[in-house]
């Protein structure tokens, strides 16, 4: 409910910003019209419009990167809007608008409205494309895609407006009701950029802030950081540490890195962290379905974890808790809170013999999420379910939001 409601509240903010760009772009070249609908040659025409459409483009771009960065980061951001949103929308614009009006007067001679619609697709697809180079983790299928149905509808309504307002009052009235060809044109790639993104991203973060805001950020290869360092983190909170947790999607996996204590965790949908004053909840959409696992004999005991004292050379720290590992030991959910068991009888890991030596023991995941251990020279390894860790005294394990130790006898 928190990502609906957030990704609304994005989705309306994006398209605001891409229609007050488009408006204001379009007053820019309103001088300039008069020789777009008078040119005489096909080289005026292209150049002409690609000149409108380069300015309504960068106009768009800046407002949409304005937007995102408002979004963000609660404040505004107009050097980087202007930096990372004016140069490539106006580029793209011009490009775009080249090609729409070669398109459109070459096939259609200059009469064909669907063709004109079909224009403004094109059009709103490029732009699309560069956004998403500028927005993290957008991609560019979702860029592309989004610009585009936003520019076909943008054009749908212009036509509709066409037909009752026309000539440059037309433009005006229109883009003041967010109607007119650039303004609806902006909003409506602003919108559907968002809904692209949110349809078909395969992990996102929701950010609750104590004062109940609510934001919603896709995962992906490119980190998403927060901290208190403008320059160093996408998401800027207050009284931590310049750069303090780092989220990305590595093989499909939801990653998070706490720089404070050196901690790497892997998260699956539904877990949270809480740095500063912000919650943040992990979305996943891309889960495989839980599955009953068939556990080998020899990782079953009728002993539970907290009754198996017999003599051990190894033993698990959690919190204040020391539990002694045998082979045959199993650690199940009331052990480990934070694991889920795919066994039966919630067994999340079983202690197990690697070999006929009696003093080679593994533990093994029978959960249904990753851990991540770290030897005692430092290293770093994922044990992933169904794997097993051979013992060692120092080994530090990543149980979800649980830490445990390995220790000697």
């Amino acid at each position: 409910m928190k990502r609906n409601l957030s990704a609304i509240k994005k989705a309306l903010q994006f398209g605001i910003s891409g229609a007050v760009g488009g408006f204001v772009g379009n007053l820019i070249t309103e001088p300039f019209m008069h020789r777009l609908n008078n040119s005489q040659s096909a080289f005026d025409s292209v150049f002409s419009t690609a000149r409108w459409f380069g300015l309504v483009g960068a106009g768009i771009a800046t407002a949409i990167m304005f937007g995102y960065y408002y979004y963000i980061k609660g404040k505004p951001q107009i050097k980087q809007a202007l930096k990372n949103g004016g140069l490539f929308g106006l580029i793209a614009g011009a490009i775009s608008g080249a090609i729409a009006e070669v398109v459109f007067s070459g096939i259609g001679d200059g009469e064909n409205e669907l063709l004109r619609v079909f224009c403004w697709g094109i059009a709103g697809c490029l732009l699309g494309l560069g956004l998403s180079k500028r927005i993290p983790n957008l991609g560019m299928l979702r860029g592309a895609g989004g610009g585009g149905v936003g520019g076909l509808l943008g054009g749908c309504l212009f036509i509709l407006f066409a037909y009752t307002l026309s000539g440059a009052a037309g433009r005006l009235a229109g883009c003041g009701a967010m109607a007119s060809r650039p303004a609806s044109y902006g909003f409506w790639i602003g919108i559907m950029l968002v809904v692209a993104e949110t349809l078909f991203n395969k992990a996102w973060l929701v950010i609750s802030d104590d004062a109940g805001t609510n934001r919603t950020l896709t995962i992906g290869a490119e980190p998403v950081t927060f901290g208190s360092d403008d320059n160093l983190s996408i998401i800027c909170i207050p009284n931590i540490s310049p750069l303090a947790m780092r989220f990305q999607l590595e093989a499909g996996q939801i990653v998070c890195e706490n720089f404070d204590n050196g901690a790497v965790t892997y998260l699956r949908s539904g877990d949270q962290k809480r740095i500063g004053n912000c919650t943040i909840t992990v979305g996943n959409s891309d889960l495989p379905a839980q599955s009953e696992t068939k556990v080998p004999p020899t990782f079953i005991s009728a002993k539970p974890a907290i009754n198996s004292f017999g003599s051990s050379q190894f033993s698990l720290k959690l919190g204040s808790r020391i539990i002694p590992l045998n082979e045959g030991t199993q650690l199940l959910t009331s052990d480990i809170p934070s694991l889920k068991a795919t066994a039966s009888k919630g067994v999340v890991a079983a202690i197990n013999s690697h070999s006929k030596h009696e003093l080679s023991l593994g533990l093994t995941n029978l959960g249904d999420r990753a851990w991540w251990a770290t030897d005692i020279q430092g290293e770093m390894k994922m044990i992933e379910p169904e794997s097993t860790l051979t013992l060692a005294v120092g080994t530090k394990i990543e149980f979800g939001e649980i830490e445990g130790e390995i220790l000697g006898s």
